[in-house]
């Protein structure tokens, strides 16, 4: 009896400190950044926000660069550079024109002239005689780090690609901005008649539901962090890293064939209360099972997962278009199986249990509450928790109608992460206009092949080869 009021006793004295003690410290902060961060502006500075502070954690260390590119009817090159980007575009979206900076330990974004920011728009004339090309392409381009008193983005366009389309190559640094932010920043470069109709924004939040979730941040980051410190790491989990742990300074980039959107439904629909988000990550957990068998290793029962999940609310012009990487993640343990019913049936379950409002909210908050932190304590933290999992997820679903970019339809988008910190493997499934294509970056050192878990991927998506071949699912 006496300990048990003496833990209580305790945990009372806990949440005092935590209402009472840290939450007035980080409002008086957060109001005192805030003002500050007004005088800047007007010096034509602003704090880094969300994951912009990754950017300096890794800076100067590794090439951290985001690529990608879109074919799309063909345009003219000054049409594109001029006309649109620069006009619609960098005249329009204040990131688009800022470098980034640091003055007394702190990180900033600062201001550069319009034409500073239009020295990224490069037009090539390579020559790609087919998709192996182009990607090779995107793998030697995501190498060369951006200098760093440049803006952090680049484009590349080939005007000819064949004699009806055209290429447009993407390269920025993962923390610059997220799927969703420069998806909409092209759909908007268009006129009136072409812009999509974009989604209300997200009512706002109350004073009171805002205090709540704030006082909610820890216990949300205490939950999703004991999944990584209390996940149990078997040693063959280690074949999805490199021999030292480290990334080398190379990456592989694969991509799938491309699926039919209306057939890989049918697929799905074959399991109960199962949606498209749920078959992917089954999917992918047959395929890892299959992967390690062929390598002669036993397969791990979980695996560590970070899974991100963009909460960028969508913008009505290009003028409210906010770049800034908002990105929050569920980080949950992933069952390696042979059967896809079970596969799909276990992460279904543990995924919905974090990908909730009151979890991803928390995660963008403390986000915001790294630009207190010092730099070295900040990039430690982040690190030392990335080092633990196993492989990054990203599910982008992008619109299901066809998108313009300058009066132009975009045919198709296939986009490229790259690994960091210590992730050596991301898988990315990407969706546009009824499609559906997998992307694997994988660093080179990784001590399996990744071109045979883009064949299991290949195979295991469209289950209803499974099926007639009387496979177990």
């Amino acid at each position: 009896m006496f300990i048990e009021y003496g833990l209580l006793h305790a945990l009372v004295i806990l949440l005092k400190i935590h209402f009472f003690g840290v939450l007035p410290t980080v409002a008086i902060l957060a109001a005192g950044f805030w003002a500050l961060a007004k005088v800047l502006d007007k010096c034509g500075y602003q704090f880094t926000v969300g994951q912009d502070l990754v950017f300096f954690f890794s800076s100067g260390h590794e090439s951290a660069n985001c690529v990608g590119y879109i074919e799309m009817e063909k345009v003219k090159a000054k049409t594109l550079k001029h006309e649109c980007f620069y006009k619609k575009a960098i005249l329009n979206v204040r990131k688009l024109r800022q470098v980034p900076v640091t003055f007394l330990g702190v990180q900033l974004w600062k201001d550069v002239t319009p034409e500073v920011a239009l020295e990224q728009f490069r037009i090539i004339d390579n020559k790609f005689e087919s998709d192996d090309d182009v990607i090779k392409h995107c793998n030697e381009w995501a190498k060369t780090n951006i200098s760093m008193d440049k803006p952090q983005w680049e484009l590349q366009f080939k005007e000819d690609h064949t004699e009806t389309t055209s290429l447009l190559f993407l390269k920025c640094h993962h923390s610059f901005t997220d799927g969703v932010g420069i998806i909409t920043l092209f759909a908007l470069l268009n006129d009136d008649s072409l812009c999509p109709k974009m989604m209300p924004k997200f009512k706002e939040f109350s004073y009171l539901q805002a205090f709540m979730l704030i006082a909610f941040t820890p216990i949300s980051l205490i939950c999703q962090a004991a999944v990584v410190w209390f996940h149990k790491v078997e040693e063959s989990s280690r074949m999805l890293h490199t021999p030292t742990g480290r990334l080398s300074d190379e990456a592989v980039y694969l991509k799938t064939k491309t699926f039919n959107f209306k057939d890989v439904r049918k697929c799905y629909k074959q399991f109960d209360n199962t949606t498209f988000n749920n078959y992917v990550m089954g999917v992918l957990s047959k395929s890892l099972h299959s992967w390690f068998h062929k390598n002669g290793v036993e397969p791990p029962q979980e695996l560590v997962m970070s899974c991100p999940v963009s909460m960028k609310t969508l913008p009505k012009s290009v003028r409210d278009i906010d770049l800034n990487n908002y990105t929050s993640s569920v980080t949950m343990e992933f069952p390696v199986c042979e059967s896809l019913s079970e596969s799909i049936k276990i992460t279904r379950e543990r995924f919905s249990r974090f990908a909730k409002f009151h979890h991803l909210i928390p995660t963008v908050y403390f986000q915001k509450l790294f630009k207190y932190i010092p730099r070295k304590i900040g990039s430690l933290l982040y690190n030392n928790f990335v080092k633990e999992m196993d492989f990054l997820l990203t599910n982008v679903n992008g619109p299901r109608e066809p998108i313009y970019l300058c009066n132009k339809q975009i045919l198709s988008i296939t986009p490229f992460l790259s690994t960091f910190s210590s992730l050596s493997l991301v898988v990315v499934c990407f969706s546009y206009n009824q499609k559906v294509s997998f992307q694997i970056i994988a660093d080179k050192q990784l001590q399996m092949d990744p071109a045979d878990l883009k064949e299991f991927l290949e195979t295991y998506f469209d289950s209803r080869v499974i099926k007639l071949k009387n496979e177990h699912i």
